[in-house]
């Protein structure tokens, strides 16, 4: 009986054994003196050393200073309670956030406590994601409401000074206040294009482009405003064809550069490389947040600056985040760089090291597509002839759009709401030759419009204008209608975008 009972224990020993090699917890043994003496494989990986230096070691030593007071309290209790207690709060083990339990084990002769470490490193990781999206989309859709409503205020303006412009002759005293006006609604508008790009309000209208002609324009522009610092360029001869929308990718690269800079108040070398590569999903898994395999166009851009320490870093896609002193920067630069290759389906990654320089990877999706030659654009005011139906919420707007369009030559239709809109249209469909329609309005959405006026007429001709740029949900009606227009435009830009659909002198059928 003895060696069948001994038999027996060997058995129900090895059972338990192979459970706990099984178990995705660590799983240890203590002395009441905190000396390990057992230590599952999943604690031996957890902990990060040998399983023969870890037998026999002082379990308390296995954590930081700020933690160890906690742990040696918390086993006080146990042993002395002699009750299971589990510590809420993680601490943290060889880099890794971990929750302990602790189970006392107690028999006639002998006293010991199992430690149960449960690896909360990845969940507190994905939470931490969801949250930091979760506040970025907030402060996106904040931003993005902001911005829109600014557009128009500035559409206003800068038809108003537009139609003065016109009016009035070139050597009027009054044409320098109004060009002045008309500068400062550009900057007005730069600064809601960089909100736009941060709430990632669309990525206006895209093409296959070569992400290194772009980055050669952006460094003209820079290097001459910046002729301190040192530029060096290695860029992979046949890189891959990026859709992007030009402008707003210059508006990527030439905010980056300017952070480089600002980094380097005296002078520095600034780094510039582009490759063709393919993320994997090992890499992708590396990534504090959700991105996707496949080949992208990488584009790294280092500074030997200051750095940031790991606080900045974390905050420097926040709009109206800024390290400079108050009235030297808008905090919209680099959350605008965040805003718009997200929303062209690519990502940013960020190094750096105080006192060392940063570097900042953008990733942006190789494409397949073909790029087509630019033909030049017209930068003059072109006048036609024509019936226009202008839609839009916004009085001052409508307003301002009726007058410019009827200082082009144009007849105008006007109307506030997408119903009102609709009935003009059906009941001029003959003589109307384009629609100007906005594409964010109470009630009914410019979208809804669109597809009635569809039903109404097969060949109705339209352009949406919006103070956001157009979203992803409307980029199928976009390619279905004849264009955009962002606002806010002056009479150059409407003039060219209706001359570019009516042509000069339109015929009525």
């Amino acid at each position: 009986i003895p060696r069948e009972i001994t038999k027996e224990l060997l058995w129900i020993k090895k059972h338990f054994e192979t459970i706990l090699k099984a178990l995705s917890e660590g799983v240890l043994e203590l002395t009441p003196d905190a000396r390990i003496v057992y230590a599952n494989p999943t604690a031996v990986s957890l902990i990060g050393i040998p399983q023969e230096r870890l037998l026999g070691s002082d379990f308390i030593k296995l954590f930081s200073k700020k933690d160890q007071k906690r742990v040696k309290e918390l086993l006080s209790i146990a042993i002395d309670t002699f009750r299971m207690l589990e510590e809420k709060h993680p601490v943290l083990l060889n880099s890794k956030e971990v929750i302990l339990q602790f189970l006392p084990v107690k028999d006639d002769e002998y006293k010991s406590i199992i430690v149960i470490l449960k690896d909360i490193s990845e969940k507190i990781k994905i939470q931490t994601r969801i949250i930091q999206a979760q506040k970025m989309e907030a402060i996106g859709t904040l931003a993005g409401g902001i911005a829109h409503d600014f557009n128009n205020l500035l559409m206003a303006i800068s038809g108003r000074v537009s139609l003065m412009l016109m009016k009035i002759e070139p050597n009027h005293p009054f044409v320098k206040h109004l060009k002045a006006i008309e500068d400062t609604v550009k900057q007005g508008a730069r600064l809601t294009s960089q909100l736009l790009g941060f709430a990632r309000k669309g990525k206006y209208e895209v093409k296959p482009i070569d992400i290194n002609n772009v980055i050669e324009n952006c460094l003209e522009i820079f290097g001459r405003a910046k002729k301190e610092i040192e530029i060096f360029k290695n860029y992979e001869k046949n890189i891959w064809t990026v859709e992007a929308n030009p402008s707003q990718m210059e508006q990527v690269f030439l905010n980056v550069l300017v952070n480089a800079a600002d980094a380097m108040p005296e002078s520095g070398k600034i780094y510039i490389e582009t490759k063709n590569v393919t993320v994997d999903k090992s890499y992708v898994k590396t990534l504090p947040f959700e991105a996707k395999t496949g080949d992208y166009v990488k584009i790294s851009i280092t500074d030997t600056g200051v750095g940031m320490d790991e606080t900045i870093k974390q905050r420097i896609f926040e709009p109206f985040f800024t390290t400079k002193p108050l009235g030297k920067g808008t905090g919209l630069g680099l959350a605008s760089v965040y805003g718009i290759v997200k929303n062209h389906e690519g990502f940013v990654t960020v190094y750096s090291e105080k006192g060392k320089g940063s570097t900042f990877n953008i990733y942006l999706p190789a494409s397949k597509k073909e790029i087509k030659e630019r033909h030049p654009v017209s930068t003059e005011v072109s006048k036609g002839e024509g019936i226009i139906l202008l839609v839009d919420d916004e009085e001052d707007v409508l307003s301002v759009g009726e007058e410019m369009l009827k200082l082009l030559g144009y007849n105008v239709f006007t109307a506030k709401t997408g119903e009102e809109a609709i009935k003009i249209y059906k009941e001029n469909k003959d003589k109307i030759d384009l629609v100007i329609l906005d594409m964010i309005m109470p009630s009914m959405s410019g979208k809804e419009v669109f597809k009635k006026l569809k039903e109404i007429d097969k060949k109705v001709k339209v352009i949406f204008s919006s103070g956001y740029s157009f979203e992803h949900e409307v980029d199928k009606v976009l390619k279905e209608c004849e264009g955009f227009i962002q606002k806010p435009f002056g009479l150059k830009e409407i003039s060219q975008k209706v001359e570019e659909i009516l042509g000069k002198k339109p015929s009525h059928t």
